[in-house]
This record gives structure tokens, sequence and C-alpha cells, in this order.
């Protein structure tokens, strides 16, 4: 476990990289330790702006950041209850990765889902069944969900 100071001094050197992103992460309420910010999606899921919100644990870096997916979307590792399965949230975290790492293996789960590893098995399994309906429910998903404006309206709703 870090010092204190230590501890603020790794969330400002991770606000300092996550200043650089695009659309740039925010600290919620000015808090270094939630942050929240969109993943614009490609390939399959282009034109969908994904909501993400990252939080970091007081045992970060020695744990990985906990993840919420904000968007709902049709993808097989990501689950109905905000979860994402990725490797750099379990068993490939390593205190030198940095959040934007995290952010950029996000970004590369969505273009590229992972079947054998599924939180929606029901993606999942369609994916690997009837890959043309998969699409189809992809994209039915990004247009529903997935927009600024529908991003918009469930903050007001929120």
């Amino acid at each position: 476990m870090l010092s204190e100071e230590d501890y603020y001094n790794r969330l400002v050197y991770e606000a300092k990289i996550l200043e650089e992103e695009e659309p740039s992460f925010k600290p919620v309420g000015g808090d270094l330790r939630v942050w929240r910010g969109f993943i614009l999606g490609t390939g399959l899921y282009e034109g969908g702006v994904f909501e993400v919100q990252i939080t970091l644990t007081p045992k970060f870096p020695y744990e990985s950041p906990k993840v919420r997916w904000l968007t709902k979307t049709y993808h097989p590792n990501i689950s109905i209850q905000n979860k994402v399965c990725v490797g750099v949230l379990g068993k490939d975290w390593q205190p030198s990765l940095s959040v934007a790492g995290v952010i950029e293996a996000l970004r590369n789960l969505l273009n590229f889902p992972n079947p054998a590893s599924p939180l929606n098995t029901e993606a999942a399994n369609l994916m690997k069944k009837d890959m043309k309906k998969y699409e189809d429910e992809v994209r039915k998903y990004v247009t529903t969900y997935a927009t600024w404006e529908n991003l918009k309206k469930s903050q007001v709703e929120g």
C-alpha cells in the first residue's frame, strides 16, 4: 500500500495523463479518484458514444481501477449490470499500468469482442452463431442508446 502522499502523487500523475485523452475524461466533482468520460466507437460500434466511469480505490495502483460502463451496449464482454470483462482489470493488472492504458484497453475491447470470455452470454452466443444478427443487434443498441442526444437525455433523467 502506498503512503498517503505517494497515493496523492500517483493520482496527480494519472490526472496529467488523462488530460490528454480525447474526448477527455474528467474527475467527478474534482475528485481525482473518480473519472468519467467517453469512448467513441469505431468499426461495428461506429458513431457510438459510450460513457465510462473509472474509480481508483485506496489500494490503487496495487489493485486495478473499478470500471462501470454506463451506456447500454450489446457486447459479449459488457454486462447489463455495467460490468466489463477485460484482462487489465483482473489477472493482467500491474501497478505500472495507467488509467489511460485501461481506457485504451476498453477501446480495444469495444472493437474486438472476446466471445470466449463473456459477461453477456446472449451476445457471445449470437456472435458465434450468427454474426449478421449480432451486428444488427449492435447497431440497434448504438442508435438507441449510444448517441450524444441519448446520453444527454439519460444524464437529465438520471
